[in-house]
């Protein structure tokens, strides 16, 4: 029983490792995905970013940081294709998983101010707005990529 016992944690031991150094390759690849769709998002093409942003949560889905930089972005790209609807549920998801992330926060009130009254626009971003930093006023994309 005692060897059982020592070979089940070993087994286990070794899967972890293995399944640690595993993530770490895939990371890698993970980064140049997203920055390959970058480049495409920022060069109108939504369609290869969508691509390269797939291509990367399928590489690593459980990294939360990789899905608030893309669902950010995929917010903007709602933004210019004129679908505020779709835009606002990605922008909302960001702060579901970060409630601190900044661009997120700033994108939804660059939203609110195209899509809804002058009124709400200037409530949401007098609750978020911090005057004396001079926040940018412009749609802000997730691009730190990992190491």
């Amino acid at each position: 029983m005692k060897k059982l016992s020592i070979f089940l944690v070993a087994i286990l031991s070794l899967s972890f490792f293995t399944f640690s150094f595993a993530g770490d390759l895939v990371s890698p690849e993970a980064g140049r995905y997203f920055n390959e769709a970058i480049k495409a998002q920022k060069s109108g093409d939504f369609e290869k970013a969508k691509i390269g942003y797939n291509k990367t949560l399928l590489l690593d889905p459980n990294n939360l940081d990789w899905q608030k930089f893309i669902l950010n972005n995929y917010g903007i790209m709602f933004v210019e294709s004129g679908d505020f609807e779709k835009a606002e549920s990605a922008f909302l998801e960001v702060l579901e998983i970060d409630p601190d992330y900044e661009p997120a926060k700033i994108n939804l009130g660059i939203l609110y101010d195209k899509r809804k009254s002058r009124l709400e626009a200037l409530e949401y971003w007098a609750k978020l707005y911090n005057w004396e930093a001079g926040k940018p006023r412009k749609l802000i994309f997730s691009e730190q990529a990992q190491k």
